[in-house]
């Protein structure tokens, strides 16, 4: 593991006492819906279910956009690998020591406009310290590849400290939807695309 990738970890941890109450994650607006409408629309490969049918846990819906670092214009037809925790906080990987195995994982296409959807539950942090772990993406033709997301609401003050800090880090502000779904969407800007 990399040395910024260590630290984020240790301020997580050190700072789950001052993280918001999920009780406290506002409902989805009639803005919010119809964005989530266009993002539940993209075609099949442009969408993403890392989550196996009955896993337990929060269902969570992430709206994605690539964009390049360096002139925020939308990254076209890449391929990104989604990966996480379950709900307890293990990655249960095929492949010790390499987290990208997880068994919470799968592969999607971004659309003409940069757009992704993935439809899975919220991670839990890790050894099962409780909900709102974080997010991997891997986008294959990145320098570097990846970039990791967490959640406002689960998010402790040193935790946004640090993502503010980090261009390979963003943070995602949760809504719930009507049926209890936790939604959010995400700008990821990505350096050094090929």
């Amino acid at each position: 593991m990399k040395l910024p990738t260590v630290f984020f970890f240790l301020l997580m941890l050190a700072g789950l006492a001052h993280c918001q109450s999920p009780s406290d994650i506002a409902s989805l607006d009639a803005s919010g819906k119809a964005v989530l409408a266009r993002f539940q629309n993209l075609p099949p490969s442009c969408q993403v279910h890392p989550a196996p049918d009955g896993e337990p846990g929060t269902p969570l819906i992430i709206g994605g956009t690539l964009l390049r670092k360096e002139n925020q214009a939308p990254i076209p037809n890449a391929s990104v690998l989604v990966y996480h925790t379950d709900s307890k906080g293990d990655y249960r990987q095929s492949v010790e020591g390499k987290p990208e195995t997880a068994r919470i994982s799968g592969t999607v296409q971004t659309d003409e406009a940069g757009r992704f959807l993935i439809s899975t539950i919220l991670p839990g942090q890790y050894n099962d310290k409780g909900p709102g772990g974080h997010i991997h993406l891997q986008v294959e033709g990145a320098s570097p590849r990846g970039y990791t997301f967490q959640f406002a609401q689960y998010s402790s003050v040193t935790d946004k400290q640090f993502i503010s800090d980090n261009d390979q880090f963003f943070l995602v502000e949760l809504q719930r939807d009507k049926k209890g779904r936790l939604v959010g969407f995400l700008e990821v800007a990505v350096k050094e695309y090929r």
